[in-house]
């Protein structure tokens, strides 16, 4: 996800809640609908255009997908953004202090994101044995022990399945049912928001933001970042390679520490 997102993100939490979904495909963005205008335009400003082949935002000022941010050296909006990535950083790591939530990290966790392959030849609707294929190592998964320290499905009706596992669970699937690389891994960190309120904004970003922040240097690019949103926790994951660079960056603003583990 680009810096555009990170700033986009800062311009409207102080507003809405903001819930980030990265896939194999696309970026999503999921916000309520009584903010869907404040969104178009803060998508606009930043530069996104809507593509109608392919119902999404595309940012014209860059060619290419990443998954992260490269640099907060953004253009900034017509009008002053309601508060800064600085003051985003000290309000949502003031807020977990204050509620006692910790970054959890579990480098036991090896995730890899990929996707279903589509066949192309289905009708009317039917499944393929592309997708039967997709669905038997799914209930494998589920009903396999030990059963998945991470599992995380998006379904869309304008992309094949998108998956993010734990490579343990790899084995499960046909060989020629996924879609991504089996041995480029990302760690995930993890927030346990279920003590904060639904209308609770700005976590991720302001953890995202400050990843970026403290990672960037004058010889070093910041860390990549994907996201994951859900109704308990707010997870941002990092290449494992950059894991050490991401945990020195969120060690000197979490007041709390950083939970550990690699069992």
């Amino acid at each position: 996800m680009s810096a555009t997102f990170e700033s986009f993100g800062t311009r409207l939490t102080t507003k809405s809640p903001i819930f980030f979904i990265t896939t194999y495909f696309s970026d999503y963005i999921l916000v309520p609908l009584r903010h869907r205008s404040q969104v178009v335009q803060a998508l606009e400003e930043r530069g996104f255009q809507f593509e109608k082949d392919t119902s999404s935002y595309v940012n014209s000022f860059q060619h290419g997908r990443k998954h992260s941010a490269t640099s907060l050296e953004v253009q900034p909006p017509s009008t002053p953004p309601p508060t800064t990535i600085s003051e985003l950083q000290t309000r949502t790591f003031s807020t977990l202090k204050r509620r006692n939530i910790v970054p959890t990290v579990d480098s036991s966790i090896r995730l890899v994101q990929c996707a279903g392959r589509r066949d192309n030849h289905s009708r009317n609707n039917s499944t393929t044995s592309a997708d039967d294929a997709l669905h038997l190592g799914l209930v494998k998964c589920l009903i396999t022990q030990p059963y998945p320290k991470f599992l995380s499905l998006t379904l869309t009706d304008t992309e094949s399945a998108a998956l993010l596992l734990d490579h343990t669970l790899l084995p499960h699937f046909a060989q020629d049912t996924l879609l991504g690389s089996r041995d480029e891994f990302l760690t995930p960190i993890t927030l346990d928001l279920r003590d904060l309120p639904m209308e609770s904004t700005g976590i991720v970003c302001g953890v995202a933001g400050r990843l970026v922040g403290e990672t960037t240097g004058q010889l070093e690019e910041p860390v990549e970042m994907s996201y994951l949103s859900t109704a308990r926790a707010g997870t941002v994951m990092v290449a494992e390679e950059e894991l050490e660079r991401a945990l020195d960056a969120l060690r000197g603003a979490s007041a709390n520490g950083i939970a550990t583990s690699n069992e």
